[in-house]
């Protein structure tokens, strides 16, 4: 069983290394977000939907550009990165009711009329992330935040009915007087431990409800760009086909699923025009795509109870003989579920379709596949169970990415309309 809330909290991590001018800000916005709720009396429930739409608020700003656009106090164009969010959250029972909330969280107050926006009714929790997060990007890191408080609390009241509710400044106007406040956002924005937690209400995830909840971090991961589109539902299909012919429980064929859905969060930190690069990746441009399985094993070694999963989905790109990366392990220290993905991740790679090129055939694949085994690279037993089951496990790779290609253009197309 695995924590809901530690699995959100490390989306909401992974999404805000799109860029380092983030420094969790998201995190900020929900500290900021939960003491204003308090200082407002809102009711446990409302509270806690309140503070996890905070801490995923920003979950739609898939470009670091998006994401820097929004951290100006006037942000450009912040109805885009909300509907995304909104988009990306709204079909999973979990995040339902947030994702609402995430809708809206910049829709200006203009006295009262903000709770309408383009017929839609938008909640009091939308307008006070609204608040929060306004307040968070008006924050200099380079000085004591305290220090800063008559200054943002000026700017903030200058804005008092056309943007901000007038009752949600009232709390804010008591809230800058506490000393802790400002100390604790200083320790989150620092990475240091602080006084007042958020108490967020958990449940914890079957198997079932976990790899629905990774095919949401797939999605996130995969639609920043057309190039990585459906790279992880191929490579999660792919996977547990293999996992099946390798006669693995069923237990352990799930885990190898949710990890393949997973696998690539660390490429957050990858920007897309590296991701989209139609040729090859300088020296320099390399270095860094290499780092994302780096952070997808920092990531996921979070959360309790994902250990085994995080193994899997963090060492596809190690190799039998030592020289993948980022750990550089030998074939003896390399799982059966690690040693699967390597394979799943290498297949789909060349099999499937990019907007810069047509997949591999069936022989080309093969040969690349034996060629790395040859090299001592990848498992023999695991690529001579997938050539005998080619067209069982490929017909699920493109089965998989047939579907993600539609969610993708169909998601496309709502972001236009």
């Amino acid at each position: 069983m695995v924590s809901l809330l530690e699995l959100t909290l490390q989306l909401s991590r992974a999404s805000d290394m799109v860029s380092p001018e983030l420094n969790h800000h998201q995190r900020l916005v929900a500290y900021i977000t939960n003491n204003l709720g308090e200082e407002l009396n809102f009711d446990e429930k409302k509270l806690n939907e309140v503070c996890v739409a905070a801490v995923l608020h920003d979950i739609g700003g898939l470009s670091m550009q998006e994401r820097i656009n929004v951290l100006k106090f006037e942000a450009i164009n912040p109805h885009q990165h909300a509907r995304i969010g909104w988009l990306l959250l709204k079909d999973y029972r979990e995040f339902k009711d947030i994702a609402r909330i995430i809708k809206f969280h910049h829709v200006d107050w203009n006295d009262g009329e903000g709770l309408r926006f383009f017929g839609e009714t938008v909640m009091s929790e939308s307008h006070l992330i609204h608040l929060a997060d306004r307040i968070a990007t008006l924050i200099f890191r380079d000085d004591k935040m305290i220090n800063q408080k008559d200054r943002i609390f000026e700017k903030i009241v200058s804005a008092s009915g056309r943007k901000f509710n007038p009752e949600y400044i009232k709390a804010f106007e008591r809230l800058k007087e506490k000393e802790f406040f400002w100390y604790d956002l200083e320790s989150i924005s620092n990475g240091r431990r602080y006084y007042k937690k958020i108490k967020f209400k958990d449940q914890r995830l079957d198997i079932d409800e976990l790899i629905g909840i990774t095919k949401l971090f797939a999605r996130v991961i995969d639609f920043r760009s057309n190039f990585t589109a459906v790279h992880s539902e191929g490579v999660s299909a792919v996977a547990k086909r293999l996992a099946q012919h390798l006669k693995c429980d069923e237990l352990t064929c799930k885990k190898i699923q949710a990890a393949g859905y997973i696998h690539d969060i660390g490429k957050l930190t990858v920007s897309t025009e590296i991701l989209e690069k139609p040729a090859g990746l300088t020296q320099a441009e390399f270095a860094v795509m290499k780092e994302h399985t780096y952070h997808t094993y920092v990531l996921l070694f979070q959360i309790a109870g994902f250990e085994e999963i995080n193994e899997f989905a963090s060492m596809h790109h190690e190799r039998l003989d030592g020289t993948g990366y980022p750990f550089k392990k030998m074939a003896s220290e390399l799982s059966l579920g690690a040693r699967i993905m390597a394979v799943a991740d290498i297949f789909t790679a060349v099999s499937e379709n990019r907007p810069y090129r047509k997949g591999m055939e069936k022989e080309k694949a093969i040969e690349v596949l034996r060629e790395m085994v040859a090299d001592h690279k990848i498992d023999p037993h695991i690529v001579e169970i997938l050539i005998s089951n080619y067209h069982d496990v490929n017909k699920a790779r493109i089965r998989a990415q047939k579907k993600a290609r539609i969610r993708y253009n169909d998601f496309a197309k709502l972001l236009t309309s």
